[in-house]
């Protein structure tokens, strides 16, 4: 088994789902988490292969970037569907669900009170319905591709968890296959022992 070290800031972020993807696979890694920005920009930024977080170390070599964190992790812990074709459609339902991050970037990064409410109430009422819709669509039932838990269900559980800390009154209810994909995989044991466990950080 490789030595596995995931290198990010104590915070969720984009190392999160990495570490749900370790604890469904109940594979051992070191989860090095640096205290703060300074350290980082000191110590970690320079060391690392872009100058970016997260990274992955595997047996001392580093490697970058969150996407390909998550394929190959997901590849490696055989989440990655029983064929290219389920492949094919877990990937349709990650590009799909990547929508949500410019929707989210644009509010978090605005200053003024006033327009942050507006671009969340457009977003709850306009912008995070139409990319659920197409999600609800793709889905295959309890879970979105095949008949057993994939990366897809994992990464969508993670990305609900991100919005609906943001968006508050931003339910699942009106899509009944989507709730019934995060409810699984909240409840599958080794995600639910590491949501117990793990440390209180920002998202």
């Amino acid at each position: 088994m490789p030595q596995y070290k995931l290198i990010y800031f104590n915070a969720k972020g984009l190392a999160e789902l990495p570490r749900l993807l370790f604890a469904y696979a109940n594979v051992e890694y070191e989860d090095f988490r640096f205290a703060n920005r300074e350290e980082f920009l000191e110590k970690i930024k320079p060391n690392m292969p872009t100058g970016r977080v997260p990274v992955l170390e595997i047996d001392g070599k580093l490697y970058p970037e969150s996407g390909a964190i998550f394929r190959y992790l997901a590849t490696e812990f055989k989440l990655y569907g029983k064929d290219n074709l389920e492949a094919l459609q877990i990937d349709g339902v990650v590009e799909t669900m990547s929508d949500v991050r410019p929707i989210l970037t644009k509010i978090f990064y605005e200053n003024d009170e006033a327009k942050k409410a507006e671009l969340k109430k457009k977003a709850a009422e306009e912008e995070f319905p139409a990319v659920l819709s197409l999600l609800e669509k793709l889905a295959g039932g309890d879970v979105f591709v095949g008949d057993s838990i994939t990366a897809a269900d994992i990464a969508f559980f993670r990305t609900m968890e991100l919005v609906l800390s943001i968006i508050t009154g931003l339910t699942l209810d009106s899509y009944p296959k989507l709730k019934s994909i995060n409810d699984k995989v909240a409840k599958e044991p080794k995600i639910a022992a590491w949501l117990a466990k793990r440390p209180e950080t920002p998202n």
